[in-house]
């Protein structure tokens, strides 16, 4: 969908980067896309970009793959929309059959969060740590409940912030820190202080 240039451009941009160029229209796309409430795509190649992926094309599926491994992986990227984040990811529609399939190749899922254009954090963690509290929601939704999926089985930082398998690809604690203000928090206060403070 985009070419291995605009996505170079687009990655720069979203690090802080200083770019090859100051076009008006460049920036005026990348705020359209970058914060696209209907569309993840362009969110989804940068940081399949800076967790060192390749994405892969189509909505269904998995969306990107590990360069050197060929391992498939979820990406699941978080855009500030003036609401305290906290780390939290989702699946929709999400059936026992799926979690079956993932939880079987204990599937990593890349996150990321995204502010006003700017990317703050890229980690990764596979979905062993989160799998009790989507095994729970299907339980009570489908198994209890009698609805064929679960519209939004969710999870926050709490379920994997501590994970022996999470992997920080990149934190601008700086950028962080500086908008880190009281009543303007866009992390919540007890993710943050783990983020601030991880060796990255």
């Amino acid at each position: 969908m985009f070419s291995e240039q605009l996505i170079s451009l687009a990655t720069d941009r979203a690090l802080g980067h200083p770019t090859q160029t100051e076009c008006d229209l460049f920036e005026e796309l990348y705020e359209v896309y970058i914060n696209d409430s209907n569309s993840s795509t362009l969110r989804e190649h940068i940081v399949a970009r800076v967790a060192g992926c390749n994405p892969l094309p189509g909505k269904l599926g998995r969306d990107a793959i590990q360069i050197g491994t060929n391992i498939e992986k979820e990406i699941k990227p978080k855009n500030y929309t003036n609401k305290t984040t906290n780390g939290s990811g989702c699946f929709n529609d999400y059936t026992r059959a799926r979690y079956v399939k993932d939880t079987d190749i204990n599937l990593p899922i890349i996150h990321g969060l995204f502010v006003h254009g700017i990317l703050h954090y890229v980690v990764e963690f596979t979905i062993d740590a989160v799998a009790h509290k989507l095994d729970s929601q299907i339980r009570k939704k489908c198994e209890e409940g009698g609805n064929q999926y679960v519209r939004s089985a969710s999870w926050t930082y709490k379920d994997w912030i501590d994970h022996p398998s999470l992997t920080v690809h990149y934190i601008n604690k700086d950028l962080i820190g500086k908008s880190h203000i009281k009543g303007q928090y866009k992390i919540c206060d007890p993710f943050y202080k783990k983020l601030i403070n991880y060796d990255y």
